[in-house]
């Protein structure tokens, strides 16, 4: 399903540069990008067996990282470690939930980014920027213009993210129920090394 802006009638956009972050979003910005929360897990297991629960409470099929091409995550990993090598630096998309807590929105190049810089890189150090969902509106904070600037598309940015907000005020991740862009990749490289 395409996502559109259409539904999103009311935003504010704010464009920061680099060295003068929004103080709204400044502690985001200083967390590792393994710390931020990932939306997909990379299989079914006795202790992500509660994601897949959740997941299915609130509709949403696309738990395991791949799973809507139908990719193995040994091939999900090989795309995300060429990904990491590519010259075309791709914006992540990072979204701040009403809880409080940072999600990444774009799994694949998170991951990728960490592989190229390592695990100390923060949410500063990469192409991004942050929709956030703390106020009544949708804030959509661009560092340094990466968001294309057009309505429309910022308007379908931030549809997208909405997805996950939505997804939470069902249920779908209590805030007791964490699971991180570091879980996940340990959990890739179990797979792939212990062929689990």
């Amino acid at each position: 399903m395409a996502i559109t802006g259409e539904h999103v009638c009311v935003f504010k956009y704010v464009d920061y540069e680099i060295g003068k972050p929004p103080t709204t979003i400044a502690d985001f910005l200083y967390k590792r990008l393994e710390d931020v929360e990932s939306k997909h897990v990379a299989d079914y297991r006795n202790r992500t067996k509660i994601f897949f629960e959740h997941s299915d409470l609130v509709g949403y099929p696309n738990t395991i990282l791949g799973i809507h091409r139908n990719a193995s995550i040994e091939n999900e990993y090989f795309r995300i470690k060429n990904m990491s090598h590519s010259l075309c630096h791709r914006a992540v998309r990072f979204v701040i939930s009403k809880d409080n807590r940072l999600w990444s929105d774009n799994t694949h190049w998170t991951l990728a980014y960490i592989l190229e810089k390592g695990v100390d890189t923060l949410v500063l150090d990469v192409p991004m920027y942050i929709v956030d969902f703390r106020e009544s509106y949708p804030v959509i904070y661009d560092k340094d213009g990466v968001v294309f600037d057009s309505i429309y598309d910022i308007k379908c940015a931030i549809a997208s993210a909405k997805r996950i907000q939505e997804r939470l005020d069902l249920g779908w991740r209590p805030l007791e129920l964490s699971y991180t862009i570091k879980q996940l990749h340990q959990d890739i490289l179990d797979i792939i090394n212990k062929g689990v």
